[in-house]
């Protein structure tokens, strides 16, 4: 297959044998699709390693361990935004910190994020954490071949929309999040909230980008 001209990050649990395996066969279910990555055990910092060295030239352990904290978090700050997407291995008990976060910035900078699960244990009445889920527009895959194929779908839709003038994901939560909190500070009805989130949440397939924006627009209804 011809190699894209993409990038993804890959975020996930690194603390033992099995997660190390688990986040390599992702990446490597990636490369084969004609992704490149960056996959922190292998193109990152390695504190350990590192941590001894540092000493070595003179320098503390406790400025070695600040200097190394600050380096992987700004290095991996860089790699996240210059990579087109990022896939979060939810796998485990409960999600990795790091990874959380780094998925975060993603989302907030309008990378595509997928997320990878194929693990049953979940957080929250057998659903996975809205805030996480929400990431991935409340998708996910359980198989590694699903993951680049989620990719190649997620970012051709994108480059057919007119990125231009469409408003941040970001932008568009925060707003319709201030539309919300309106309507929960004025004391509205349960039948008018729930009617608002209807008008700002359900599927809108047929109205245009004006119609959808007007539709939730945190001016209306105020005074």
């Amino acid at each position: 297959m011809e190699k894209l001209d993409h990038k993804v990050y890959c975020a996930g649990p690194l603390f033992n044998p099995s997660e190390r395996e688990e986040m390599a066969a992702i990446a490597a279910a990636l490369k084969n699709a004609g992704y490149s990555v960056f996959l922190p055990q292998e193109d990152g910092l390695k504190f350990a390693v590192l941590l001894p060295v540092l000493m070595d030239q003179g320098v503390s352990i406790d400025e070695a361990t600040k200097i190394l904290n600050l380096a992987i978090f700004s290095l991996d700050v860089f790699e996240i935004m210059r990579c087109d997407g990022l896939v979060l291995n939810m796998n485990g008990r409960v999600p990795d910190e790091g990874a959380m976060v780094e998925a975060g910035m993603a989302w907030s900078h309008d990378k595509t994020v997928v997320i990878f699960k194929s693990d049953d244990r979940s957080l929250i009445h057998g659903s996975c954490n809205p805030l996480v889920m929400g990431l991935a527009d409340f998708e996910f895959v359980g198989a590694y071949k699903e993951i680049p194929r989620s990719f190649d779908r997620r970012i051709s839709e994108a480059q057919a929309s007119d990125r231009a003038l469409a408003s941040s994901r970001f932008e568009t939560a925060n707003e319709k999040g201030e539309a919300v909190s309106h309507c929960l500070a004025s004391r509205k009805s349960l039948e008018d909230i729930t009617e608002l989130l209807i008008k700002l949440f359900a599927e809108k397939s047929c109205l245009s980008r004006e119609e959808q924006n007007e539709s939730f627009s945190p001016v209306q209804g105020r005074g």
